[in-house]
């Protein structure tokens, strides 16, 4: 049996024991039958793409859950740019204050400051993934390091993040 074959049957399997679960935690997140499958659809996806540095099976739930939420995430943030575009074709009613104009100032400059104190790596896996809109894969090739790396780096950059601008 070819490798490839291998691969096809061990996703298929991984399909078959997870598909229901995940369906179920990602329509809770997104109330949309549709959205929902492409959600599934897309994370399904994801595992493919790195399945070779997939090593536990049965951990495999845990995996694509935490791709399904990015990819709604990543939904809603394309979403409100969307609106954020289409605002700009409808007159605003009222302009932002001067003070909100202030609060959001210090708030891009917080941002950019604690940016500027992760570690170079995740510094710049975050500003090629944000800023630049990379995606993980593309970020893989240019850096020469594997997308599973990527993903722990984002996520320890964006948990730093969420610590630090928390307070």
């Amino acid at each position: 049996m070819s490798l490839a074959h291998q691969q096809e049957e061990r996703l298929q399997r991984i399909i078959d024991q997870t598909y229901d679960k995940l369906f179920g935690v990602l329509f809770a997140l997104c109330k949309d039958h549709d959205l929902c499958a492409d959600l599934v659809q897309q994370a399904y996806i994801k595992v493919w793409e790195n399945l070779d540095s997939i090593r536990d099976d049965e951990k495999i739930i845990a995996l694509l859950k935490v791709y399904g939420r990015n990819l709604f995430l990543d939904e809603l943030r394309k979403k409100a740019r969307q609106e954020e575009a289409l605002s700009q074709y409808t007159p605003e009613t009222t302009a932002p204050s001067p003070e909100e104009k202030l609060m959001e100032q210090e708030l891009q400059r917080r941002l950019q400051t604690t940016i500027n104190r992760l570690p170079a790596q995740q510094q710049q896996i975050f500003r090629l993934h944000k800023e630049h809109a990379y995606s993980y894969k593309q970020i893989s090739t240019q850096l020469n390091i594997t997308t599973g790396t990527i993903e722990t780096q984002m996520n320890r950059a964006l948990k730093f993040l969420r610590k630090e601008l928390g307070r």
